[in-house]
């Protein structure tokens, strides 16, 4: 066993029972299940400075791509690891409180707001309802940002996934109604419209 498997099992047996070792995306970390779908991981357990913190994330579920990170407190002392883990499962039981954890998760760490006053999204139709194809994405193009996918919702009207191109920034948004979401990746971006919003043919995704 090396030196840094060694100061990480150490650790680990430190904080107590409740806590194991597992491999998260490639790195082995501490891991606690608490047991009402959420998780806690430990990372950077193994650092040979004792003055160096470690991260701890918030997971809620075990299985890819459905679980996520639903909280994340970076370096934090070792010595106040049982707090901060305890802190974060009493925050796991008030996201319980919540029919869909999921969109109560997504609606804290990506705040909405209402972009009704300014730059809103606005197209107005008249005669029949429209029926969108990839055609249209160019006509929701809005100043910085493209528009790279469309969806609809499940009354027929518009959402818009768009990328900012303006230099380095790396935004994504999600558009609908007046309502703006933004994302760090399109991927994160899609997860999100998924089991809320439809293709242009009315498909779930």
């Amino acid at each position: 066993m090396g030196k840094r498997d060694q100061r990480l099992r150490e650790l680990c047996k430190q904080l107590g029972k409740d806590y194991r070792i597992c491999r998260i995306d490639f790195e082995e970390v501490i891991y606690r299940d608490f047991g009402n779908g959420f998780n806690v991981e430990i990372s950077g357990a193994y650092s040979r400075r004792p003055d160096k913190g470690v991260d701890l994330y918030l997971w809620y579920g075990t299985e890819a791509p459905s679980c996520l990170i639903a909280k994340t407190v970076r370096d934090v002392p070792r010595e106040d690891i049982p707090r901060v883990v305890k802190g974060l499962y009493e925050y796991s039981k008030t996201l319980q409180g919540y029919g869909d954890v999921k969109t109560e998760i997504f609606r804290r760490r990506f705040p909405l707001w209402n972009c009704a006053e300014g730059d809103e999204m606005r197209r107005i139709f008249y005669g029949p309802k429209p029926k969108f194809t990839d055609a249209d994405r160019e006509s929701f193009n809005r100043g910085k940002y493209e528009c790279k996918t469309l969806l609809q919702n499940k009354g027929g009207q518009p959402v818009v996934i768009s990328k900012c191109m303006e230099g380095d920034i790396r935004a994504w948004k999600v558009e609908y109604g007046f309502s703006t979401l933004v994302f760090a990746t399109y991927e994160e971006a899609l997860a999100y419209c998924r089991g809320r919003f439809f293709d242009l043919e009315g498909k779930a995704l």
